[in-house]
């Protein structure tokens, strides 16, 4: 008969506290489990949401108020300017990813409908860049090349209310130039919907801003390292920076306290069951002195009995990590959405993050913790002489 055998039978007997100890070994891992897939979810979604923005990082002219992010995103005008000198120092910057230039200007054209004049805002844009800076892009038609000339691509929005199709010749610019509509954006539900996308130079052309930029849209490599490179391109002197994670502040600062409160509830449901373990197993070789003398009597060493402590150790807390993991799995829909209902904000869609890393890490733990638990009351079991056991247990 092995050690485990003779642990699984040892166990068999008091079937009671061996059930009761299991089950506070898989609230606990269970516990550890879901907060785990928690935050991993949480953070995937926040990340996901950044992503969504396109660009993690603004670049625009210093002086420019705090606002420009807002100015920039919906199209407003800004009175400063970059330089193609100052993107090829952005991006020169280790850690960008993309750093897409931009000019946005507007200028007046009378309403079709309503006869009146109204504000058209140009967005002359880096098509490979903006192609890798927001991959959700579809177009109607297709895009334009950066070295075409006269060429547009306009937003579904603005296609709609001008009833503007691929193929038509609009009269565009300050010299109504004969401008081709090469493809209509597919909605995106943001202000891309309204705007003209010109190829960079063409936009410059147009209003005679040429090597002019009115922002620099970046995104890093890694969003952990925003607050690095932000101070990189600071130093660059004409830039000033405004990152979406000062956009999204309140987002990012609970996320920031939603993580530090996981860790703490982890901390503690750990510390509880380790306490919980190494009591039922220190009661439990309290309890069985004479038979722990009774194996020495008959030839069992010190070594012996503290592998069986340990077997029957890993057998209890192995079962309750499967169970606590399994459990977790099958509730995940459940927490999922008592967290929702608790938080002021949460990324759309899903964000129990489940993978067979984190299934692995929840095992593993619930195993080293069985260890670590183990070891005292193995050893303690493993120096009684034969003669103390039988005679009256441990002191």
């Amino acid at each position: 008969m092995n050690f485990l055998t003779l642990a699984a039978k040892n166990l068999m007997r008091r079937r009671g506290r061996t059930l009761l100890t299991v089950m506070g070994v898989a609230i606990s891992i269970s516990v550890l489990f879901s907060l785990l897939a928690l935050n991993s979810g949480y953070e995937m979604g926040l990340n996901r949401e950044m992503n969504s923005l396109g660009a993690h990082i603004l670049a625009v002219p210093k002086g420019c108020p705090y606002e420009a992010a807002s100015l920039v995103m919906h199209g407003g005008v800004i009175p400063k300017y970059l330089s193609d000198n100052d993107l090829e120092m952005v991006t020169s910057i280790e850690g960008v990813n993309i750093a897409s230039p931009l000019l946005m200007y507007q200028f007046y054209l009378k309403d079709q409908n309503t006869g009146e004049r109204v504000p058209h805002i140009v967005y002359g844009i880096d098509i490979d860049e903006m192609k890798k800076l927001k991959p959700w892009w579809k177009v109607e038609g297709r895009f334009f090349e950066d070295n075409e000339t006269k060429v547009m691509v306009v937003g579904r929005g603005l296609a709609e209310y001008e009833n503007l199709t691929v193929g038509q010749i609009l009269p565009f610019g300050p010299d109504k130039e004969d401008f081709t509509i090469v493809g209509i954006l597919g909605r995106t539900g943001d202000q891309d919907d309204q705007f003209h996308f010109l190829p960079l130079s063409e936009a410059q052309r147009l209003d005679r801003k040429e090597g002019k930029i009115t922002t620099i849209a970046v995104r890093v490599d890694d969003l952990g390292r925003i607050a690095e490179i932000s101070r990189e391109m600071e130093k660059i002197p004409d830039v000033q920076v405004v990152t979406m994670t000062q956009v999204m502040g309140t987002i990012m600062n609970l996320a920031a306290s939603a993580r530090s409160l996981l860790l703490t509830v982890i901390a503690i449901a750990m510390i509880i069951s380790a306490f919980g373990i190494l009591n039922t197993l220190l009661m439990s070789v309290n309890e069985r002195t004479r038979e722990f003398g009774m194996l020495k009597a008959i030839g069992a060493s010190g070594l012996d009995v503290g592998k069986m402590i340990m077997a029957e150790t890993l057998i209890i807390t192995v079962a309750g990590g499967v169970i606590g993991v399994v459990v977790s799995i099958g509730g995940s829909s459940i927490i999922e959405g008592f967290v929702k209902s608790m938080l002021p904000y949460s990324p759309s869609g899903s964000f129990i993050h489940i993978s067979p890393e984190l299934v692995g890490f929840s095992l593993l733990f619930s195993v080293g913790l069985g260890i670590v638990c183990g070891i005292y009351p193995a050893f303690k079991s493993s120096r009684l002489t034969p003669m103390e056991a039988i005679r009256g247990g441990l002191e």
